[in-house]
């Protein structure tokens, strides 16, 4: 176990400050999310350096299309979660609680296979980072000492005052989860406002933000869902943030067939004609809409088949074409 940072005592209890389920917790208790537990009057944290998962993984596939792409990041993850969405699609990771004895993964060796591997950042992902918050805290100025960039892959329940230190430790992107209105956020145990305050909040901070839908059959992929996550996309987040409508498989609890692709293309149309600027399709190999277009002039500008970037043509961070600044943050070789 480690110290765990982000809490504060309140008479004979102690509050947790992580995420927005704020757990209130006597000696011996655990949190929601069964990693962080009262021993002695202090928090603590089984998470830190508790690696479940680690390998060099593309950024197209968190799924980041916008923050250098073509280029890779080690990726790591830990156990648990702090919602409990029925339709996990890593349900192997985050339904399991950490284990109490376990060997430290340091952060410097996570940065040494960042290095080894040739990736250009880390990536907490798999499972939900928020959980990693202390183990961030520490590994993202290293690797920003070794050169290396940090972002994460978040359902966004994080709070104000967690976001905001990871954004000084060397957060430069992430992405976020937005799965639907208040109606689907019940089925997870949380509450979709919150989300969309972290949203608000990565911008305001500066983050690269990216934001992604998985579109689930027969829930959240009609109209009224879709123009629900369209119009608070456009609110929190902005026009020029890429929005991901990822296609949904069968996984944990959840049995329904896939999402039928013309539903997915159906939301894009909507988000689209609504004035976001880059909408993309998730888990359909092949389908132009995991292209980049200019939205000024509608020239083809990052060409991608699943997961790999076949071809850029951005010029200084713009479309080649007419000039139109593109937002994200691109190396182009």
């Amino acid at each position: 176990m480690h110290p765990a940072r982000a809490w504060r005592r309140v008479g004979n209890e102690i509050v947790c400050q992580l995420c927005y389920h704020f757990c209130r917790l006597r000696e011996g208790k655990f949190g929601r999310c069964k990693a962080r537990f009262v021993k002695d009057g202090e928090l603590y944290t089984l998470t830190y350096g508790n690696v479940s998962a680690m390998e060099s993984r593309p950024m197209e596939i968190k799924p980041f299309f916008h923050f250098l792409p073509g280029k890779t990041a080690i990726t790591f993850s830990t156990y648990s979660c702090n919602l409990d969405c029925p339709w996990c699609q890593n349900w192997h990771l985050s339904k399991v609680s950490p284990p109490m004895s376990y060997s430290v993964v340091k952060p410097e060796e996570v940065v040494e296979k960042a290095l080894i591997f040739g990736d250009v950042a880390t990536c907490a992902s798999f499972n939900e980072p928020t959980l990693l918050y202390e183990y961030l805290l520490d590994l993202f100025p290293l690797a920003k000492s070794r050169g290396l960039f940090n972002t994460i892959v978040s359902n966004g329940y994080m709070t104000p005052l967690a976001l905001k230190e990871l954004v000084k430790a060397g957060l430069d992107a992430m992405n976020v989860d937005l799965k639907g209105d208040e109606r689907v956020y019940r089925l997870c145990g949380g509450k979709a406002k919150n989300v969309l305050k972290t949203i608000k909040t990565a911008k305001k901070l500066g983050v690269h933000l990216e934001v992604v839908c998985l579109l689930i059959t027969d829930l959240n992929d009609d109209e009224d869902s879709v123009r629900w996550v369209v119009e608070n996309h456009l609110k929190y987040a902005g026009a020029e943030v890429p929005l991901h409508f990822t296609r949904y498989f069968p996984a944990y609890l959840f049995k329904r067939p896939p999402t039928p692709v013309e539903r997915i293309e159906r939301a894009i149309e909507i988000a689209k004609r609504e004035g976001v600027e880059f909408v993309y399709i998730g888990n359909v190999p092949g389908h132009t809409y995991e292209n980049t277009y200019c939205p000024n002039c509608g020239e083809l500008l990052i060409k991608r088949y699943s997961f790999r970037v076949i071809e850029v043509r951005l010029k200084n961070g713009r479309c080649w074409r007419c000039g139109r600044e593109i937002y994200g943050f691109f190396i182009e070789e």
